[in-house]
């Protein structure tokens, strides 16, 4: 059986391979290990350049792309629907290597795929990875594009009127919670890049007298909330000093921010920025080494990162949104505190810092929580789903 997947994006090319978005990489990571069980594998990939450096993690070799048009951004109507008929012409071609197709949406080209899918007898699988309407309102610059907010809802009620006849994958409890209903079946996935070999067998012994290591893994976008840590950090600098300091995997648009923010509020040098690191053996060092794992979205499906942390055995605060709550065993995982709110960030990191038997208690579950997720099992029931939905 023939894998195809279509997810809008963006990709570059890197010599004579394609590479996708940094903050995508270790999705499409996973999706290359559900594509293992597959005999091929084709990539509907929106290409938008190339990467000079070289330093982004390319798909498998054995890949096949199928190229789609770049259009800069859905606001550009213009471009849009200038790149609609070369996009559908790449799906109609795309399709004849395939036997079935997860679409990940919503988004205005997915409907064209799952159309001529159907026409070209394809079996179609859609892909949920967040609230879509939650990640967007997040990201609005200001009041005046709340009809382009409007526009995002009716999108995905369309979608999940989609999922009423079409199968559906939804990362987190919570999006599967949206895509329920009667008619349609829904598989909830918690995508994970965590091996089995990866996960420690007993946790890293820490020295909690000295200075401490807190650990984020994530873009530096709107959506992450980023400015929160530095409050949070610099509020734990004030009640402490010296104790704390921040390092932060990552890249992205408000990373200058970040960094002003950090200077005028005089914790500068308590912050370091590490760029992006891609998930391997230099990524699982840091979360090793950190004492607390810190994740403050304000909106999410379930965050790869935070299994990366439960199988590092390092304790997790974590805001209380989307899959986070379910990805840490309703709580039994980690602390969670509410979005926003950088008292009770300051109050979880003390309080995961002064109980040595809440951290110990925290730990062990995550841990066992790690070991029933892992890459190779999570990968073999959505690759059993997509073969038969």
């Amino acid at each position: 059986m023939r894998l195809g997947v279509y997810q809008d994006g963006p990709f570059r090319l890197v010599g004579a391979q394609v590479a996708p978005d940094p903050a995508d990489a270790p999705f499409f990571r996973f999706v290359s290990e559900v594509a293992e069980s597959f005999d091929s594998f084709v990539v509907f990939a929106r290409v938008i350049g190339r990467d000079a450096s070289g330093e982004q993690a390319c798909l498998p070799p054995r890949t096949e792309v199928v190229l789609l048009p770049d259009y800069g951004s859905l606001r550009r109507l213009h471009a849009v629907a200038g790149a609609a008929v070369r996009t559908g012409s790449s799906f109609w071609r795309g399709l004849s290597g395939v036997d079935v197709v997860w679409v990940f949406g919503p988004h205005p080209f997915e409907l064209m795929i799952v159309i001529l899918a159907r026409l070209r007898h394809r079996r179609v699988v859609l892909g949920v990875r967040q609230d879509t309407p939650e990640y967007f309102r997040a990201r609005l610059p200001s009041s005046r594009w709340k009809p382009v907010l409007a526009a995002v809802r009716a999108m995905d009620g369309l979608h999940r009127l989609l999922a009423r006849r079409i199968p559906a994958t939804v990362v987190g409890t919570a999006n599967a919670e949206r895509y329920a209903s009667r008619k349609g079946r829904v598989l909830t996935m918690m995508p994970s890049l965590v091996r089995e070999a990866d996960v420690v067998r007993e946790p890293p012994e820490r020295d909690w007298t000295g200075v401490l290591d807190l650990l984020t893994v994530g873009r530096i976008d709107a959506e992450k909330n980023p400015l929160l840590l530095v409050e949070a950090l610099a509020d734990v600098e004030r009640l402490r000093p010296g104790r704390f300091r921040l390092r932060w995997a990552g890249v992205g648009p408000l990373a200058d921010d970040v960094r002003r923010r950090a200077d005028e509020l005089g914790i500068g040098d308590r912050i370091e920025l590490l760029g992006y690191v891609p998930f391997g053996p230099e990524l699982l060092a840091e979360y090793r080494r950190a004492h607390v794992f810190v994740h403050v979205s304000w909106t999410e499906g379930v965050p790869h990162v935070l299994v990366e942390a439960l199988s590092s055995g390092t304790p997790i605060v974590a805001t209380d949104v989307g899959g986070v709550r379910a990805a840490l065993g309703d709580g039994a995982a980690g602390l969670l505190v509410p979005p926003g709110d950088a008292a009770a960030l300051t109050t979880a990191l003390f309080q995961l810092v002064d109980d040595d038997r809440l951290r110990s208690r925290l730990v062990e579950d995550g841990l066992g929580l790690a070991r029933e997720r892992t890459l190779e099992s999570e990968a073999a029931r959505v690759a059993a789903f997509l073969r038969n939905p």
